[in-house]
């Protein structure tokens, strides 16, 4: 049987790919191209970009050098982070590094100054107390107009499941070589959650909820 295989221009560092299988394109986090190694996920969120700020698509390398325009990533990639700041005013900020950035309590002074805003695969982790803050603040952090760009990872249907609905004083501790989350309601009730999933690291990387379309 034939395997189906597509050419594409990686509108990240501009390589054309050849012959890459159908299947591994259409892969989400697949690291698809073979210059920069970027993702469906990564190409896709450089798209939306800059068809919002530019009324088009192009080619990141083809973005103008224009500092007028400002934007603020949340740990975005570094394959486009960097080709980002070198074009517009954006920063990459971090939960838990210089530049930081907690969405759930954004500065005053950050409010309403930027263009664009990326989030992507960010807000599964932020915990239940703090999720309708940190949308609202990523409006606040937008002048009129302004675009944020977000993804995180969905169910077709059904309803948004959190994971932990009445977490409040919590810690994630190891168990017989398992991470285990304990947690303190706030009526003072203990609980204790033994399968749990990570994204990639430690502590905040921890999936709250899985949203749904």
């Amino acid at each position: 049987m034939s395997l189906e295989r597509i050419d594409f221009l990686c509108n990240l560092c501009g390589r054309r790919n050849h012959g890459v299988p159908v299947h591994q394109v259409q892969d989400r986090e697949g690291q698809t191209c073979a210059g920069c190694h970027s993702s469906l996920r990564m190409r896709s969120l450089m798209y939306a970009l800059a068809v919002e700020l530019f009324g088009s698509p192009r080619v990141l390398p083809a973005f103008p050098v224009d500092k007028s325009i400002r934007g603020l990533g949340m740990s975005d990639w570094e394959g486009y982070a960097r080709r980002l700041a070198d074009k517009l005013d954006y920063v990459n900020t971090f939960y838990h590094a210089e530049p930081c950035l907690d969405i759930s309590n954004i500065p005053d002074e950050l409010a309403g100054k930027h263009d664009f805003l990326i989030s992507s695969d960010v807000f599964e982790h932020i915990p239940p107390a703090d999720l309708d803050r940190a949308f609202r603040n990523s409006r606040r952090l937008l002048r009129d107009g302004g675009v944020f760009i977000f993804t995180v990872p969905f169910l077709k249907t059904g309803e948004t499941q959190e994971h932990f609905p009445r977490l409040h004083d919590f810690r994630i501790v190891e168990e017989n070589s398992r991470r285990v989350l304990h947690n303190r309601t706030v009526d003072g009730e203990e609980e204790r959650f033994d399968q749990l999933v990570f994204h990639g690291g430690e502590g905040m990387t921890l999936e709250m909820r899985m949203f749904t379309e």
